[in-house]
């Protein structure tokens, strides 16, 4: 089973079903993967598990949805540090593959090679900690047997438009804001809000699978934008605090030039998207999604 309700399942079940496939698919990545494919893993299932309780926010009730929200956001928390020096190698690589042809060949091994040897260091203190090998198993252990079974009462599949309504409305807010007071925080705001939707239209594929599936397209690859965008911010923010130790500050000077460039692309091509997106009015967006499920779900 992928992120998604399935049509022949009552609601209870398929949210049920979902969040244990994601809690037991952290489990399966971290005994499988590499540290670092698995940490990357884990907050993508995390942040899918978070999304899954805000679709169902109003049904369950407040106090239970942010007893789900807080675990799964906290222990999130724990693990982006670590994540994000891997994020810093990964946008090193993304500048290198786009503007490595007009730089001399070594100019990014340098910044590379510190962030890695960091991350070492940090994955060492972490497993002398034993991070990996019992902390975060017991953290996904304890969701997994107390986490997933979620207080929803009502079968009816149109629980969740509320939650439709309220996601898509703050999202063609965020992106307002982020084009009149643009800012790294602004952004990551209406990123944050771009993939609660994309999350609630991954849940929702079987209602119209060719539909959705192409809107699901579009609004993932406006939450990559957004994603990359707030990548390069966060190496912004690291390399104006220490360098990563560099010692050529032309150096540094030109890959924050790189970031803004390759940012100030990305945030436009987030508009045109963003803009289509974002078209309706939150009511018309509900209203269509509603009339899609009324035809295909009850």
């Amino acid at each position: 089973m992928t992120y998604k309700f399935e049509k022949d399942r009552p609601l209870t079940k398929n949210i049920t079903s979902v969040a244990a496939e994601e809690v037991d698919g952290c489990i399966t990545s971290l005994a499988t993967m590499n540290v670092h494919e698995a940490i990357h893993d884990i907050r993508k299932r995390l942040k899918k598990l978070r999304a899954l309780a805000r679709l169902v926010r109003d049904e369950m009730g407040e106090e239970n949805y942010k007893a789900i929200n807080v675990y799964y956001r906290d222990l999130g928390r724990e693990l982006s540090d670590f994540r994000d020096l891997t994020a810093h190698i990964e946008t090193m690589e993304v500048l290198r593959e786009r503007y490595g042809d007009y730089l001399y060949v070594n100019f990014f091994n340098s910044v590379i090679k510190n962030i890695e040897k960091e991350r070492d260091e940090m994955e060492k203190e972490l497993r002398e900690k034993s991070f990996f090998s019992e902390h975060l198993p017991n953290k996904l252990n304890y969701a997994q047997k107390e986490m997933v079974k979620w207080p929803i009462g009502k079968d009816d599949i149109s629980i969740i438009l509320p939650s439709i309504q309220r996601v898509y409305k703050r999202g063609k807010k965020a992106l307002q804001q982020a084009y009149e007071n643009p800012g790294k925080e602004i952004f990551h705001e209406w990123r944050k809000r771009v993939k609660y939707l994309w999350y609630q239209i991954l849940l929702l594929q079987e209602t119209w699978p060719e539909l959705f599936g192409t809107f699901e397209a579009e609004i993932h690859e406006l939450a990559d934008y957004l994603g990359n965008d707030h990548d390069l911010m966060v190496l912004n923010d690291r390399l104006k605090k220490d360098g990563f130790n560099l010692k050529d500050p032309q150096q540094e000077e030109l890959i924050h030039a790189l970031v803004n460039e390759y940012s100030e692309h990305l945030r436009g091509n987030a508009k045109i998207k963003g803009e289509l997106i974002y078209a309706e009015e939150p009511e018309d967006f509900t209203k269509r999604i509603e009339g899609y499920t009324k035809v295909n779900w009850n």
